[in-house]
Order: structure tokens, then sequence, then C-alpha cells
């Protein structure tokens, strides 16, 4: 398979940090497991901005006794549009394109891809506006296309063994679920400087867990109210929400249930972990808490103090030989389950509609478009409560 790869930051391959990313370590680890990739194509807007990711895979050859065919664009200078030109220069076409971007790019970036021909998959959120996901869907599907956006919490197995609890009736039907969800100011304030006045704290950041709900139970969202805070980001000349609060009802065959969202990006860099969440569920049952930075490890060092360590997103690992490391995790499951799904596609052996259901297709994130959308219209009326329009949900959704 060709691989594009639209997007050269922190989470493709570490830039900034000392680390390696997620999707190039999990590109290595898809090989080495599956011989699936004849060769990917990484696409920034400079030439310099890759300077560091040829860095990192130089390492990661050594890390992975391997030398992944890999090429960048733009070759020199600047091209904010350069992924146009990988693709126009690739005589057979790639078969899948993974997109990294900014949130506000994703839809004109998706469909360019989608129109050349290439299966998607996107990092969250999908999209911000339901005409733009509709437009996507609708083109990925007049081009046999498979489409997905990379929710990787619905790979964790804490998030899984909930999910089953929850359809197995343990708890009885849902009355509330209570998210609590933040990251350190780093992130906004070096790492996503130069766009994270073009998004908030919820679209980039809540969104996980409103797809999770709807992964965990089914339900559609049907109204949104959202508050937001503006204080610390804004006197540091970043103007987007410090916090934002976001109440979401939604409804499950007879029964109506609500979620509070509690999201901020503005935690103390020296907290424990990159991410503090927690989810928990109350039904007329019993009640199911789930601590997802609480994970039992706790590391303490006198170079980066005390850490609480999330072993199963994706890590580094020994492999079971003890001669060389593997890369490991719920978010590597996502990808190297895409790049699967593709091949499965492309040989004939899967159906793109028998990933409904079970996969996060951009048709199940048109849930999450439309609560993002919901969202930020709230915050634009006075924060007022926001109706979503529950008959098109389930024309797309098909009551899935």
């Amino acid at each position: 398979m060709k691989i594009l790869v639209i997007g050269a930051g922190m989470y493709v391959c570490g830039r900034g940090t000392d680390g390696y990313g997620t999707v190039l370590p999990a590109l290595y680890q898809t090989q080495k497991d599956y011989h699936l990739i004849d060769h990917v194509s990484v696409c920034a807007t400079s030439r310099k901005s890759l300077d560091g990711l040829l860095l990192k895979k130089n390492e990661l050859d050594k890390k992975f006794d391997m030398d992944l065919s890999l090429d960048y664009w733009p070759r020199e200078g600047k091209n904010s549009e350069s992924y146009l030109e990988a693709i126009s220069n690739l005589k057979d076409g790639y078969d899948c394109g993974i997109i990294v971007v900014p949130d506000h790019q994703h839809y004109e970036i998706a469909e360019a891809v989608l129109k050349a021909g290439i299966h998607l998959l996107i990092v969250k959120p999908f999209v911000t506006e339901v005409n733009h996901a509709i437009d996507l869907i609708e083109l990925a599907e007049k081009n046999n296309l498979y489409g997905s956006v990379e929710f990787h919490k619905r790979y964790d197995y804490a998030n899984i063994k909930l999910r089953d609890e929850l359809r197995n009736d343990l708890i009885g039907d849902p009355l509330y679920f209570h998210v609590e969800y933040s990251q350190r100011k780093s992130i906004p304030e070096i790492y996503f400087s130069k766009w994270s006045e073009k998004t908030n704290v919820f679209q980039y950041l809540g969104v996980h867990y409103v797809d999770l709900i709807y992964f965990l139970t089914g339900a559609l969202p049907t109204r949104v109210i959202a508050i937001g805070q503006k204080n610390w980001l804004i006197k540091n000349e970043i103007d987007t929400y410090d916090s934002m609060e976001v109440v979401i009802e939604w409804v499950l065959k007879e029964n109506n249930f609500i979620s509070t969202h509690l999201t901020n990006w503005i935690d103390p860099n020296t907290t424990s972990a990159m991410s503090d969440q927690k989810i928990k569920v109350v039904g007329t049952k019993g009640r199911i808490e789930s601590d997802q930075k609480n994970r039992g490890i706790q590391i303490v060092t006198d170079q980066r103090g005390i850490e609480d360590f999330n072993p199963y997103f994706s890590q580094f690992y020994r492999a079971d030989d003890g001669d060389h490391e593997v890369f490991k995790g719920y978010s590597y499951k996502g990808f190297s389950g895409f790049i699967r799904d593709v091949q499965s596609i492309i040989n004939g052996d899967l159906k793109i509609k028998e990933l409904d259901g079970f996969r996060p297709t951009i048709r199940s994130a048109l849930v999450s478009t439309s609560v993002i959308e919901a969202v930020n219209k709230s915050l634009n009326s006075d924060n007022s409560w926001i109706e979503i329009d529950s008959f098109q949900l389930n024309k797309y959704l098909n009551n899935l």
C-alpha cells in the first residue's frame, strides 16, 4: 500500500518533544506486523518543518531495524497545498490518506483526498459543520471510498468494558454521564500556538467523549447548551476559551439522559499527565466510574518529576524475544486497523458498509459534528439551548 500522511507535527512524529509521536511509529509497527506498506509520503507546509520528522525517521529506522520507504513534500520552500503536489506526482495513486492537521483545515483537505480516490482517516474532530460532514459522507459513498475518524478511545479496553456493561443492562437506563477532561497550558500556548485561536477546547479535545458516549450507548443527541470562559489565554494574547462547560441531552429509544462535559486546556505544565480525564455514568440500577488518567502506575524521577503513566495508549515495549522494542496500545490499534481495513476493502474481502456500527466511520462522526456545530452556535447565541436535527441524524445513521 502507498500511504499519504498530511501533517508533520507533534502527533505525527513528536515534533517539539523528545518522543516520536503516534502516527509514524504506528506505521512502522504496522509494517513490522503485517507487511502491508510499500511507501509513505509525508506532507507539510514547508520544507523546514520536515527537518524534525526526518531526524525522527532515522532514529525509528534503527529502533525497528528497518528502512521505511518515505518521501516528503514540499521538497523545498513553502507550499500550504503540498498534499496536492504529492497526489499529482504519484502515477499509480495512493491507497489511503491520514490527515493530521488543524481543525479548520479538515474539510478542504478531506474533500481533496476523497476527490483523488483515496480512502481516508482523519484525526478528530471530523469537521465542524454538519453540511460539510454530509458533503464528505456523500462524496466518499459516490466514489466507493472508506472514511474513518481517529477516535481512539473506542479501542481502550476500559471503554470497551464500559460499553459491554451498559449494553448488558448492568446499571439499567442511563440517567447522566459526567466527563472531566483537561490538558496542559503548553498545548494551546506552545504546540498549537499557530492555530489554537481557530478552535476551542471542546471542539479539539472534548469531542472525544461525545463520540465515546454515542459508541457506548447508541443514543443520539437532541439539544446542546454551552458556556465558555476566557481569562488566562486571552491575557496571554491567545483569543480562545480557557475552559468550557457543555450539557448535551440524548435520546435512547424512549428514554432521555444528559451528559455534562467540563473541559479546559490550561492545566499547569507541572501536572502529572498530559491529559487528566474521567468519565462517570449513573443509571437506574447503579453507576460506573472510570479514571482514565490514573491507570495505577506512577513514576517519580529527578529528571521529570511525578508522572501518572498510561501504559495502554501507545508506548514502546520490549518485545517477547527481548531483542527489540514494539509500539503497541489502543491508539496504535486505530491506525493499524484502518490500514488493514483498507487493504481488505481493496482485496474485496470487506465491504465498506460492514464497518458501520463498530468502526468510527465518517458517517457515525456526524453525531459528534452535530454537537460541535450546536456548541459553537450556543456560544454565539447568549449560551442558549440549540436543537439538533434528529431526523437528519437518523437519515444518515440508518438507526445504527
